[in-house]
C-alpha cells in the first residue's frame, strides 16, 4: 500500500512540473469537453513569443504524438477554440 501511494504522489508532483502544466497555470479557465483528438504536435510553435505557446498535456504531464486527449482549456476571455496540437480522431480510431 505504501508503494502504491509513494507512486501515485510521486507521479502527481512530476506531471505538475510539466511545461505544459506551468503553462496552463497562467489562465484560470476551466475546462470543456471538446470530443476525441490525437496529438500530432506538441507543444506547437511558439511564435511570436514563449508564452504563447500552445501545449497538449494530461494528469501525468505532457502528452506524446499519438496520445489522445477530450478537453480543451477555456481561455482567459470565456472563449475555446479547435485544439491546436491535435486533429479530430477518424472513425475507429
Amino acid at each position: 500500500m505504501k508503494k502504491v501511494i509513494l507512486g501515485i504522489g510521486a507521479m502527481w508532483a512530476l506531471s505538475a512540473c510539466s511545461p505544459g502544466m506551468i503553462h496552463a497555470g497562467h489562465n484560470d479557465g476551466g475546462y470543456v469537453y471538446v470530443g476525441c483528438h490525437v496529438i500530432h504536435t506538441n507543444p506547437v510553435d511558439c511564435y511570436p513569443a514563449p508564452d504563447k505557446c500552445a501545449f497538449a498535456f494530461g494528469p501525468e504531464g505532457d502528452k506524446k504524438v499519438g496520445q489522445k486527449i477530450y478537453f480543451k482549456q477555456v481561455d482567459k476571455y470565456g472563449k475555446v477554440g479547435m485544439p491546436m496540437t491535435a486533429r479530430p480522431c477518424k472513425e475507429g480510431e
